[in-house]
């Protein structure tokens, strides 16, 4: 006999966890469209720099327009690819499938890790920092005939000099909406590691009932007291009832007068 699964009543753990996974995804979007705005704005500073710079080098142009789109890509995608994940098992989770919630833990896993990587990664590259000598970076000036710092391109200059307040503004946004965004998953995946939202997603089998048996009669027609032992015979435990005597056919005997 198959006995199928009792899921409870859904817990208002889940119902919070759903609406904070749902402001995850709209934060997520946000940022996203903020990383495309952030590099339409530096394409046009980029343009800008140029037009006051017209002998700029066309080497240094297309560098910067290729970091650009470079580093949109590298924080876009993975931006997106995240709000997908997140609002593709936001429903499922409500609904109590357990493979959403465990691709939600994996979600916050995978934010937790990038945090740790950019938190510590610096330290990798520490003995590089130690070994390079900053005063020997240079670069060939156009006659070729002498060295200068790189960081003395007018073109470099004019590009990065000028106080920017949509960029500051978005940088400062983009990592304020990031660290929201970690918080309300982390949150998420606290909320959906409690016990009655494990419950729910993991429901108890039922226990079967135990095998019923009719409960025996007395012979006199009340049923036997339970939990006594029950005999399969109960009738061989009381003497039988005396039979009624059954009436003889004989015919009245007769008298004879002589």
């Amino acid at each position: 006999m198959t006995v199928d699964a009792v899921r409870p009543a859904r817990p208002a753990q889940v119902t919070v966890a759903f609406w904070l996974q749902l402001a995850a995804v709209a934060l997520l979007l946000g940022i996203a469209g903020l990383v495309v705005a952030y590099a339409v704005h530096f394409d046009g500073e980029i343009s800008r720099a140029v037009a006051l710079v017209p002998d700029a080098a066309p080497d240094e142009v297309s560098s910067e327009r290729f970091g650009n789109v470079f580093m949109a890509l590298v924080l876009g995608v993975p931006t997106l690819l995240l709000a997908v994940w997140l609002a593709a098992t936001a429903v499922p989770v409500l609904r109590g499938s357990n493979v959403a919630r465990i691709l939600v833990f994996v979600a916050g896993g995978g934010q937790l890790l990038v945090c740790m990587l950019q938190g510590c990664g610096g330290f990798l590259f520490a003995p590089l920092f130690f070994a390079l000598d900053s005063g020997n970076v240079s670069g060939p000036n156009a006659s070729g005939t002498g060295e200068i710092p790189l960081e003395q391109s007018k073109f470099l200059e004019t590009l990065y000099s000028r106080s920017d307040p949509f960029s500051e503004v978005s940088i400062l946004a983009g990592g304020a909406g990031a660290l929201a965004v970690l918080m309300l998953t982390c949150a998420v995946v606290l909320l959906l590691a409690l016990p009655p939202a494990h419950r729910y997603f993991v429901p108890r089998t039922a226990t079967p009932p135990a095998p019923g048996w009719p409960a025996p009669v007395h012979p006199s027609g009340y049923p036997w007291p339970v939990p006594y032992m029950i005999c399969p015979d109960p009738s061989v435990h009381f003497p039988p009832a005396a039979a009624s005597p059954e009436p003889t056919s004989e015919p009245p005997a007769t008298t004879n007068d002589a």
